[in-house]
């Protein structure tokens, strides 16, 4: 059975709506240590899949090509009290990020144009360096 997040419930309709405004996420995959090993990201929600972009090279895409297994943390709230946590199956996408930023582009960017411009940094810097597609889809929801 497919997990798929329902707006018409409360809970998954909060969920969607703070993967549409979170602007950072902890993207948590299996160190080759035997060590969780989790890292902040930018990321956007897309056709039932969180997708984020890495350098190839990076130890979360080294960890991705070894055990798919992977979540998404959002910390909610000031207090700590509400949060949500995606598990489920990573892909490293054969398409680069260049394809998959014509998808997403509008989205992308109406998340993250500050950060980029507060790193300096041009949409085809991001293209370029950070080329390889993350699509984590989830099989369960944990929180909120």
């Amino acid at each position: 059975m497919t997990f798929r997040l329902d707006a018409s419930d409360p809970r998954h309709a909060r969920a969607l709506e703070l993967l549409a405004d979170r602007e950072i996420g902890w993207l948590g995959t299996n160190g080759r240590d035997g060590y969780p090993h989790a890292v902040p990201v930018w990321f956007v929600w897309h056709d039932e899949a969180v997708i984020t972009f890495s350098q190839p090279h990076a130890a979360k895409a080294r960890n991705l090509r070894a055990d798919r297994r992977a979540m998404l943390q959002l910390e909610t709230s000031a207090d700590g009290e509400e949060w949500l946590v995606l598990q489920g199956d990573a892909e490293l996408l054969s398409e680069p990020t260049a394809v998959w930023m014509e998808r997403v582009r509008e989205q992308y960017l109406a998340k993250y144009t500050a950060g980029l411009d507060a790193l300096g940094w041009s949409l085809q810097r991001l293209v370029d360096d950070f080329s390889l597609v993350i699509a984590l889809r989830p099989h369960r929801l944990i929180g909120l």
